[in-house]
C-alpha cells in the first residue's frame, strides 16, 4: 500500500514547538472533491504528531478533539505542534494543520498520567466474537470516489446493520 503522506522535514523551534512539513499522496484524497483531503488520514496524522510530541513514559492521550476550519487542500501542508497547558499529571497538546497560508484543522489532545485503575475498571462493551481478517469484504463504500476510499478494505459480518459497525482494515 502506498502511504497517505510523504514526510518532507521537521523543524524544532527554540520554544519547543515542532513544525512538520508533509505532502499528501492520492490516497489522502477526499470523496467529494478531488482537490481536497479526506478527514480520516488527516486525523491519523495529526494524532500521530501529538502522540510523538515531547513524549513521556507515564503520560498517554486521553481525548482528542478536532475543529475543521474549512476545506483541507490536497496540497503541501505543515503541522505545528505545541504544548498549550503543561503539567506533571495532565497536559494539553495542540497540533494545527495549515496549507496555502491558512489553518485547516486544529487538533487538541489531553494527555494524562497513567496509573493502575484495576480496582475501578469496568467494561460494558463485549469483545468482538470474530477476527476481521476472516470476514467477507463489504463493498458498501464502492459508490464513493476518491483516493482514500480506494485505499481502505472494509469487512462486515453477515448481520451487519447501520450504526453497529466496527473499524475497517487498511487495504493490503
Amino acid at each position: 500500500m502506498t502511504a497517505y503522506y510523504k514526510f518532507i522535514k521537521r523543524e524544532l523551534q527554540e520554544d519547543g514547538v515542532s513544525v512538520a512539513y508533509y505532502q499528501p499522496t492520492k490516497h489522502a484524497q477526499g470523496a467529494w472533491n478531488e482537490h481536497e483531503q479526506h478527514m480520516a488520514p488527516a486525523t491519523g496524522l495529526l494524532t500521530a504528531e501529538i502522540n510523538s510530541f515531547a513524549p513521556q513514559p507515564n503520560i498517554r492521550i486521553a481525548r482528542v478533539s478536532l475543529d475543521i476550519l474549512g476545506l483541507i487542500p490536497l496540497d503541501d501542508f505543515t503541522i505545528t505542534t505545541r504544548c498549550i497547558r503543561p503539567g506533571k499529571t495532565i497536559e494539553l497538546i495542540e497540533a494545527v494543520m495549515s496549507s496555502r497560508g491558512r489553518d485547516a484543522i486544529i487538533a487538541r489532545a489531553w494527555r494524562l498520567i497513567t496509573q493502575d485503575t484495576s480496582e475501578i475498571a469496568g467494561l460494558e462493551d463485549q469483545p468482538a466474537e470474530y477476527k476481521p481478517e476472516e470476514l467477507p469484504v463489504w463493498e458498501g463504500m464502492k459508490g464513493w470516489p476518491g483516493g482514500f476510499i480506494e485505499s481502505v478494505r472494509l469487512v462486515a459480518t453477515e448481520d451487519r446493520r447501520a450504526g453497529r459497525g466496527m473499524d475497517g482494515l487498511p487495504m493490503i
